[in-house]
């Protein structure tokens, strides 16, 4: 089977995506970013990893475009990339003919 240029971008995409949350380090700072933008000493006491761990967590995170960062002074922020996080979610829900809006039925 022949892949279309388009599928293969999106399972690269989606690679780089599952890679990041297959982590469940990198899935409590998502969840922590979720609610609320944070420095990565914030980060590293509220999970209770070493402030160079979390560097690297975010790292990969920053990467797959999950999180995004903003300076202010010497302080940098992380917050949930919440549009790029929906868009991947998704596509890769729609790849799979799987609808994600309430209500939608689903053929068996």
């Amino acid at each position: 089977m022949v892949k279309s240029g388009m599928m293969m971008m999106n399972e690269k995409l989606f690679s780089k995506y599952f890679k990041a949350f297959g982590d469940q380090s990198r899935l409590k700072i998502v969840m922590l970013l979720s609610s609320n933008e944070m420095s990565v000493n914030d980060i590293a006491g509220a999970i209770g990893l070493s402030q160079p761990t979390v560097s690297r967590h975010l790292a990969v995170l920053r990467e797959a475009e999950i999180v995004v960062d903003r300076r202010d002074g010497q302080n940098v922020f992380y917050s949930l990339n919440k549009g790029s996080v929906r868009n991947c979610c998704a596509g890769f829900c729609d790849c799979l003919a799987i609808p994600i809006r309430p209500g939608k039925k689903t053929k068996k």
